[in-house]
């Protein structure tokens, strides 16, 4: 392991705590950014902010957020954006649970019916538009309640507002565990591949710490590739120290769950194919009017460099 000295800091951001994210905190706990030389300051986006906007206000060097915040932005009109150089989920992480038993779900019950949506980012609601309208059923129909935070969301949706909610890990495993829902969807194997979440940066950090970003990238990458090669129970152990309140088995359990669905990149790349079907979800959710060219938003050569030397 690098000696202290030799440790270059980084501050390493994520959106919001989810086990969703949980290739950024077995890449923490397990010490593979810290044998790659990196001394992690690790931190929750502030209120008020997101990734890339912490980012630009120097509260960050690298941040977690989706693809979607840059494609946005030079959708409109912004010329030089954050590029993304890591992928980390390819699949939407977002779950519908209702109140009817498992198995009884058709896409068509949600006609005229209510959901709450949790209202941190754009990019789950869009995700679960695209697939609702793909199944044949009427986006405008459904009866949403916006703007909620998750706590907020799941206490109404356990007082008994809405006839579904859309979450992410491990509320939903939570929810099932009480018994104040039961599973009607995974986003996830509906969709299919998407470059969902990635790691971001900016030109200027490129410039002037590029040994940094490599290192960070062969980093993760190492810890990818433990996080396919073990099971659930391995990895809830490793990544349930971020999540105090929930208890381990739940853990353990949303674990399995997003494993099964292949929600986890298993190497850095962010591919065309993925980038383009994530167009495809804004595009048609209205989240940007015109496709932006696929190097415009994206680098490989830190998980091209970081492949080649596995």
């Amino acid at each position: 392991m690098s000696s202290a000295r030799q440790q270059r800091p980084l501050r390493l951001m994520e959106t919001f705590r989810s086990l969703f994210y949980t290739p950024i905190y077995v890449a923490l706990s397990g010490g593979f950014l810290e044998k790659e030389g990196l001394d992690v300051q690790f931190s929750t986006c502030p209120a008020g902010y997101h990734g890339l906007s912490a980012m630009n206000v120097d509260l960050a060097d690298i941040v977690q957020a989706g693809p979607m915040r840059s494609i946005i932005a030079a959708d409109w009109g912004a010329e030089v954006v954050p590029p993304h150089f890591v992928e980390i989920n390819s699949r939407d992480g977002f779950f519908l649970v209702g109140r009817r038993p498992e198995g009884e779900f058709h896409w068509k019950d949600l006609e005229g019916a209510s959901i709450i949506p949790v209202g941190f980012s754009p990019m789950p609601v869009a995700s679960l538009r695209y697939a609702v309208e793909n199944h044949g059923v009427d986006w405008g129909s459904i009866r949403q309640t916006p703007g909620l935070s998750l706590a907020e969301a799941t206490a109404r949706f356990k007082d008994g507002e809405g006839d579904y909610i859309h979450l992410p890990q491990p509320a939903v495993q939570q929810l099932l565990e009480e018994g104040s829902g039961r599973l009607a969807a995974a986003l996830g194997p509906v969709n299919g591949h998407i470059s969902y979440s990635s790691f971001a940066t900016t030109n200027r950090f490129i410039a002037s710490n590029p040994e940094a970003v490599h290192g960070f990238t062969r980093g993760f990458y190492n810890a990818q590739r433990w996080l396919a090669e073990n099971e659930a129970d391995t990895v809830g152990a490793s990544v349930s120290s971020f999540f105090p309140e929930i208890e381990p088995e739940v853990v353990v359990k949303a674990v399995a769950r997003y494993k099964a669905q292949d929600t986890w990149a298993t190497d850095p790349l962010l591919r065309e194919d993925g980038y383009e079907a994530l167009q495809d979800v804004l595009v048609g959710a209205g989240l940007a009017k015109a496709r932006q060219p696929y190097r415009h938003i994206i680098r490989t050569d830190f998980a091209e460099e970081a492949m080649g030397r596995a």
